[in-house]
């Protein structure tokens, strides 16, 4: 159990260095080939690994799951996601997509009979404040021409697509056995969605080489990140995976802090408090 803690943790972790990447990347590359990278490099990473740790390929049931998780969730919320940090900051979207596990909780305990108590729901009111103080004072400036009102609603779009993946995730992996090559299905099956909106985006702009480079690293780190994730929650209880990989709103704000001159972010003690917020009400979820 211990090892499925670890892995939701590094999960969180890898989110966040991901997350600022993007933002970084995102001065020169259009979300949609952000995404089609992403799931370009990640899609043979993940059978790589699956198949050289003995994974067997799921059985038809839960790859048909895996595979609409990956439609939904890598095709359309990443792209969601990165319109967020687009035209929010990676700090700020990082709190907005805070509420899954609040979100998750329920469906959890809705769908799979987890446990749903009275903190959870002082949680989800801590976390509903720190999305308004994240989407009230944006960390960073827009991008792409992606504006603070369509960042947000994108955000929040995401925040539910996530929220019911984590749950199909933990049923699929849990009764499959084998969350890598579950991964790896999912990535395989969005790969057409960023394919569909990139349309004629490669023709139009002039690729930037450094820009490029940053996708490719955020890309690999993402994917990284889903590995844990999908391994964690196949591991342990969803609620108790999310409150590790939860933590990747505080990991961004420290990051993007750091990166502040390449990310274009200016994170300020009020991005810090919706951070901790944020996590201050995913631990009352989790722990009463």
């Amino acid at each position: 159990m211990e090892l499925g803690y670890l892995l939701a943790f590094a999960s969180g972790f890898s989110f966040a260095l991901s997350d600022v990447l993007t933002r970084m990347a995102s001065k020169h590359v259009d979300r949609s080939i952000l995404v089609l990278i992403s799931l370009l490099l990640g899609a043979p990473y993940l059978w790589l690994i699956g198949l050289a740790v003995g994974e067997q390929l799921p059985p038809t049931g839960p790859a048909l799951v895996f595979a609409a998780i990956g439609v939904v969730h890598f095709g359309v919320a990443r792209y969601l996601f990165y319109t967020a940090i687009t035209g929010l900051g990676a700090s700020s979207a990082a709190v907005i997509v805070s509420p899954v596990i609040i979100i998750s909780s329920f469906l959890a305990w809705l769908l799979l009979g987890e446990d749903l108590t009275i903190g959870k729901i002082a949680g989800a009111t801590l976390v509903a404040l720190a999305v308004f103080l994240a989407a009230d004072n944006p960390s960073g400036t827009p991008l792409q021409g992606v504006s603070r009102r369509k960042g947000l609603a994108a955000g929040l779009t995401a925040t539910m697509i996530f929220s019911i993946s984590s749950v199909a995730v933990r049923y699929a992996g849990a009764a499959s056995g084998s969350p890598i090559l579950g991964a790896a299905i999912s990535y395989t099956a969005a790969i057409p969605i960023p394919l569909v909106m990139i349309r004629g985006t490669f023709q139009q702009r002039k690729l930037h080489r450094r820009a490029m480079l940053l996708a490719a690293l955020s890309g690999l780190v993402v994917t990284s990140a889903q590995l844990f994730r999908y391994t964690a929650l196949s591991l342990v209880p969803v609620v108790e995976a999310l409150v590790f990989i939860s933590l990747f709103p505080v990991h961004t704000a420290v990051l993007a802090s750091i990166l502040s001159g390449e990310s274009g972010e200016k994170v300020r003690p009020i991005h810090a408090l919706a951070a901790g917020l944020a996590v201050l009400g995913i631990v009352f979820a989790i722990r009463y």
